[in-house]
């Protein structure tokens, strides 16, 4: 295996020297890098290259001799050129550019290199020695090996056209325009290294000046089992969740779900998610929600300060007693956020949703667009401070469920 035979001869500058080749330039390259002139093996690796020598091992020591150079984006560059070519050394290449964040004293991107170099070499236990003595080193840089993380928000702002929660079957034209503040908390942990049993809780509460009967509350929690082979991650849970509208209780959730997350590389991700709730009223009044919800979702995650990109599609099925609040919808949802080295940030989100009310006498169709916009400011690691627009329109084939609705809030979020 490449890998193997790289890494018995050069784990990264710690041991030996260059991969020997026939080749007169590769030879000379070789003596160089052995007694020390990193400039001129530089060179004759360069050569052997342009003449035609090709393959992840030039490559890898062009990359070593600039690291030996203290020529890290270079270096950089080589190593994730790399990981991108020959997926088999993917995780030494990890490995090395851990090594160059810390240089750099980059000690968050060098954790992740040096986790994302562990999880990516199953098979070589020398590499993986390696990424967990880094990782040691670096104790006091990690999080506890027990801890509890979490977040709070807290928005105030105007809803020209309260949205109602989609199950109650409340025609739109019964909202009414307000002020609103909204506050969201949540916990979860205890995360003892990277696999096992997790607790997970939230609330959320928001309350309508001017249209106190759409008050909002929603308390949930859950257990779920955290699981990382390799440079998978699989969640498996149960959940449960009760809500108010209006101060009356207003339904109760019971459900699980399941998440399979797979690692391409440090900056990128995808996943599909399975949710199913059994769903009940907690009041008469709103007994034609009663029956059940699944949810369907693939994403694809893309993360490099000081960008982020995410893509989500999703389909939801429901079987609820009464047609009108029994939809089937499909959505797809692209989020971008910029943060600025100065603190200052913005952040865009487009979503389209279809719903097909199918069951009912006369079958509705709907289709939802909802554009968004934020300006945020962050302070040090752990406060956020946005200004946020949201503008949705609803487009039904019955006209009294086509509505407008535009939100414009401050707000901040803490994180710990």
């Amino acid at each position: 295996m490449i890998m193997r035979k790289v890494l018995a001869v050069i784990c990264l500058l710690s041991v030996g020297s260059p991969v020997v080749a026939d080749p007169d330039d590769w030879s000379a390259g070789n003596q160089a890098y052995v007694e020390g002139n990193y400039e001129l093996a530089l060179q004759f690796f360069a050569t052997a290259k342009n003449d035609g020598l090709d393959g992840p091992a030039v490559h890898y020591n062009l990359a070593v001799c600039n690291f030996k150079l203290g020529r890290y984006e270079e270096s950089s560059a080589l190593f994730q050129d790399i990981a991108t070519k020959y997926p088999e050394m993917r995780g030494l290449a990890e490995y090395n550019l851990g090594l160059i964040a810390r240089r750099q004293n980059d000690s968050e991107s060098a954790i992740g290199h040096f986790l994302m170099a562990y999880r990516l070499s199953p098979s070589e236990p020398k590499l993986r020695i390696l990424a967990s003595s880094r990782l040691r080193e670096m104790e006091p840089e990690l999080r506890l090996p027990s801890e509890w993380t979490g977040a709070f928000s807290f928005r105030a702002g105007f809803d020209d056209n309260v949205a109602l929660r989609d199950e109650t079957g409340i025609s739109p034209t019964s909202a009414a325009e307000s002020p609103l503040v909204d506050f969201f908390a949540s916990i979860k942990g205890p995360y003892y290294g990277s696999s096992g049993f997790r607790i997970n809780g939230s609330i959320y509460a928001v309350r309508n000046f001017d249209a106190s009967e759409f008050d909002q509350t929603e308390i949930f929690g859950g257990a779920m089992y955290d699981w990382r082979p390799g440079d998978w991650q699989l969640k498996i849970g149960l959940h449960a969740s009760t809500g108010s509208l209006g101060g009356d209780n207003f339904d109760r959730k019971i459900g699980g779900d399941f998440t399979a997350i797979r690692y391409l590389d440090r900056f990128s991700e995808i996943g599909v998610t399975y949710v199913y709730d059994d769903i009940e009223a907690e009041d008469v009044s709103f007994d034609g929600i009663t029956g059940s919800r699944q949810q369907f979702q693939a994403r694809y995650r893309w993360y490099s300060k000081p960008r982020q990109f995410d893509v989500r599609l999703q389909q939801e099925v429901n079987d609820r007693l009464n047609a009108s609040v029994s939809p089937q919808r499909k959505s797809i949802s692209v989020k971008y956020g910029y943060q600025f080295d100065s603190g200052w940030g913005y952040e865009g989100r487009f979503t389209y949703r279809s719903s097909r009310f199918d069951e009912m006498v006369i079958p509705r169709d709907e289709d939802l667009l909802i554009l968004s916009g934020a300006v945020t400011r962050s302070f040090g690691d752990s406060w956020l401070m946005l200004l946020e627009y949201q503008h949705a329109n609803n487009g039904s084939s019955d006209p009294t469920y086509s509505y407008d609705r535009n939100v414009f809030s401050v707000g901040a979020i803490r994180s710990f």
